[in-house]
């Protein structure tokens, strides 16, 4: 007799198991490449100025064009994983954007550094949403939550790395360094998803084509299971159709601006921050290698406001804690722009609380995306909305590059944060009250 089983009742109601274990690891590592590859180039911003010649702001055009890659593939490519899959999708990214950060090493000019930084965000922004679906897919509802905020902090371990490989590989070899280990360790990386990365079970039970899969998928998740006496089900519509009119459908509509409005905001304020900050800290007085270490500690803040806010946020709601991070932001910023005479290590002390709440904030918007969207539509309402977030991560950064250029105080800057978060958090705040649970139906044949 066949035995049909809901994937989805089984890891909701099953403890956490090695399988799953590595596949949150893997995810957290693909965000590690990713981090480290977006940020690193912010470190040597500064010395790419002065090699060639340029003026303080002026290399904006090459961090603009990165972020628009890493817009346009969030929107356009990784949507394709509710297709095809997510595994394929993250393995494909990761070897995209290690082998175009190598051929970095070819730019001489701004136009060609700007060209190859929009290409590598192609796969940049094709990965990270896959690799977020692709964990809370395998994370139990009532973890949701805290697992993506544990494997997003992937992006910040990454910015972290990066500081410190700026600190140890740009004076002795050159900028050029930094984007050697910026290619060589996604390629790596793209070698073991290839061998270890599992798909999404709950995505491949949605697919009558992939349920042979999703069944040796089971085995793994219980290995008392034999193959030939289930039929492995995932209880939501068939997947493989979804576009992004059906984000706006069944009532999500309402969810999914809000959700589209967060997404902007915050990452408007992460993007300003981590691209100028090292130029800002420069401006202020500081070497490039304090620069460099104070914007570390920078990420290290984020490090631990995701940490926190993942401990606490399946407890006492991911749309309070978002809220909470984001006043945390704005604390922060504030602090920085205007108490100009402070020393350095409680300068350092005010950009680490400053990344507390801004990239703990961004990690949980991931979070809510996640908690928002259902298995079948999972991968392009994340993707859109880190899509249209990039928007924000793009504007951000280019009126303050544009405003540094033209002359205007490096750190004053830092206050045009505070409308974008105070709009980011009127957008959580009615994202509470307008969200549909994105519930796992019972049954499926």
């Amino acid at each position: 007799m066949t035995r049909v089983v809901n994937v989805s009742d089984i890891i909701d109601t099953r403890p956490v198991g090695a399988f799953q274990l590595r596949a949150f690891l893997l995810c957290g590592l693909v965000l590690f490449v990713d981090g480290f590859d977006v940020q690193g180039i912010t470190y040597v911003v500064p010395t790419i100025t002065r090699e060639w010649g340029l003026v303080r702001g002026q290399l904006w055009p090459a961090l603009t064009a990165g972020l628009v890659g890493v817009m346009l593939g969030a929107m356009l490519l990784a949507p394709l994983a509710d297709r095809v899959g997510r595994r394929r999708i993250i393995v494909y990214s990761c070897v995209a954007f290690g082998t175009l950060s190598l051929l970095t090493l070819a730019a001489d000019s701004l136009l060609s550094l700007a060209a190859l930084r929009f290409l590598t965000g192609l796969g940049l922004g094709s990965a990270l949403p896959n690799a977020l679906g692709l964990a809370s897919e395998y994370a139990p509802h009532k973890h949701r939550a805290l697992v993506v905020m544990f494997v997003g902090s992937g992006i910040s371990l990454g910015a972290i790395a990066a500081g410190i490989a700026a600190t140890q590989l740009v004076e002795p070899f050159g900028w050029r360094a930094l984007f050697v280990a910026g290619g060589v360790l996604p390629l790596v990386l793209a070698a073991l998803l290839a061998i270890g990365l599992p798909e999404s079970i709950r995505f491949a039970a949605l697919l009558a084509s992939r349920r042979a899969e999703a069944k040796r998928l089971l085995r793994r998740l219980m290995p008392e299971v034999r193959n030939d006496d289930v039929e492995v089900v995932s209880h939501y519509a068939q997947a493989g159709k979804t576009t992004v009119l059906d984000l706006f459908a069944d009532g999500r509509g309402a969810a999914t601006l809000c959700l589209w409005v967060a997404f902007f905001m915050s990452l408007l304020n992460v993007y300003l921050a981590i691209n100028w900050l090292p130029t800002s800290l420069e401006a202020s007085g500081y070497t490039a290698t304090q620069a460099s270490g104070m914007t570390t500690i920078y990420h290290v803040g984020g490090v631990l406001g995701t940490y926190a806010f993942g401990l606490t946020m399946d407890r006492l709601g991911a749309h309070r804690m978002v809220f909470i991070a984001l006043l945390l932001a704005g604390i922060g910023f504030y602090t920085f722009a205007t108490a100009t005479e402070m020393q350095q290590w409680t300068t350092t002390a005010v950009l680490a609380l400053a990344g507390i709440g801004v990239i703990g904030a961004q990690v949980g918007v991931n979070a809510l995306a996640t908690i928002t969207y259902p298995v079948a539509m999972r991968a392009t309402g994340l993707g859109w909305a880190l899509g249209v977030g990039r928007v924000g991560s793009i504007v951000g950064p280019t009126i303050i590059g544009l405003m540094v250029a033209g002359g205007a105080d490096a750190r004053s800057v830092y206050l045009w944060c505070l409308g974008p978060i105070s709009v980011g958090m009127l957008a959580v705040a009615l994202l509470k009250r307008r969200a549909v649970p994105a519930s796992e139906p019972v049954t499926v044949s």
